[in-house]
């Protein structure tokens, strides 16, 4: 069950049962089952509204399946809304540490991203030639972190992680059978789904450490400015940290990155 879903089943029930105190309460409403006739009618068809909306509230909130609704570059605008949607996935089990992870590491590039601007705001002023173009190299090395965190978000949804576990489980149960070669034998079949399955974990994997290692440029990229007292546009280009950089997202840039 998801973090969404909790909340949304305490919302409905926490409001029924005020509802119902505040209508069966003598000192407020009042409804009772031994007044006159309007009163019971309504007492009893409140009685009924209630078990029917919890009923139907709770079966639509618990086994509703969830629309699949892949996110887009818009859907993500802040640093906030990338959080949110990763944290919005916690509950398939597969994926909760990596979860973790990129949520840690959205945390570290903003923090990172923020030291970078304050040391350079010590050598330079915002309309100065070297500060745009160390800005330009930052704001695309983002863009590439965020597009893996939006790729990574989007390959977590389409992840049918219960269907998972019923493969893994049937495979478990099958390795002991005797080699079956048909190609359409149970253990084949679970096999290959099990094949797609771990594709999509390496997947989210691979794009975990491909922001790690942006991380790790960053890192770089801060502690040689940090060094350095006279910093020329020509000096900015030839930095080792911003070399590496811009070959990361030369590397990048012919992929689709939506």
């Amino acid at each position: 069950m998801s973090k969404k879903q909790i909340i949304k089943l305490i919302c409905l029930n926490l409001a029924l049962a005020l509802v119902n105190v505040v209508l069966f309460s003598r000192g407020l409403v009042g409804l009772t089952f031994d007044g006159n006739a309007l009163v019971t009618a309504f007492a009893i068809t409140e009685i009924v509204m209630s078990v029917l909306i919890f009923g139907y509230g709770n079966y639509k909130i618990l086994f509703e399946e969830l629309e699949v609704k892949l996110l887009k570059g818009s859907d993500l605008t802040e640093t906030k809304d990338y959080i949110e949607a990763l944290d919005e996935r916690h509950g398939k089990k597969v994926f909760d540490p990596l979860i973790d992870a990129a949520i840690d590491q959205v945390f570290r590039l903003n923090d990172k991203d923020k030291a970078l601007d304050s040391i350079l705001m010590q050598y330079f002023t915002p309309t100065e030639m070297t500060f745009i173009k160390f800005q330009g190299v930052i704001d695309s090395v983002q863009s590439l972190f965020y597009n893996n965190i939006k790729k990574m978000i989007n390959r977590i949804i389409i992840f049918d992680d219960k269907d998972y576990v019923r493969t893994v489980e049937k495979m478990s149960k099958i390795r002991d059978l005797p080699t079956l070669n048909d190609p359409m034998s149970p253990s084949s079949q679970a096999g290959k789904q099990l094949q797609i399955y771990n594709e999509h974990i390496r997947y989210v994997k691979n794009l975990i450490d491909d922001n790690e290692s942006i991380l790790v440029k960053m890192d770089s990229l801060l502690l040689e400015i940090s060094k350095l007292d006279d910093l020329s546009s020509q000096g900015l280009e030839n930095m080792d940290a911003i070399r590496e950089i811009n070959e990361l997202i030369e590397q990048t840039k012919f992929y689709k990155q939506n």
